[in-house]
């Protein structure tokens, strides 16, 4: 199953926001209506209903977290997901949790991806 419809992103012809996916991510979007948003990174992300980020371990940090927190907090019933896609600068599911864990946001749920991924989605409020 793709990754996109694993995690519920897209759905009811929502437009999701996606930060850094990785290529085959990128081919799945271009085939949803309506099709996702895409930034090259948090720097320039915007708030949306639906958010998914696939940081690298280095990119991980309470500012990038904190970012996050405020795109998801200022669009009403906004959800996000942090998201790994296994490879070997991606973080560990322990890595995520810890960042999330300091932050304005809470975990709702994690689902396993394929090729060892998983995601983490998000809310505003501490959890």
């Amino acid at each position: 199953m793709s990754v996109l419809a694993t995690l519920g992103l897209g759905a009811d012809g929502v437009r999701a926001m996606l930060i850094d996916p990785p290529d085959e991510v990128l081919d799945e979007a271009g085939q949803l209506d309506p099709r996702p948003t895409v930034a090259s990174s948090l720097q320039v992300a915007e708030p949306a209903l639906q958010i998914a980020w696939w940081p690298q371990r280095e990119e991980l940090t309470a500012e990038g977290i904190s970012k996050l927190a405020w795109m998801l907090s200022v669009v009403e019933g906004a959800k996000g997901w942090l998201v790994s896609d296994g490879d070997e600068e991606s973080p560990t599911r322990e890595e995520l949790l810890a960042a999330v864990a300091e932050s304005a946001l809470r975990v709702e749920g994690e689902t396993a991806l394929d090729e060892g991924g998983f995601g983490v989605r998000l809310a505003v409020g501490e959890g």
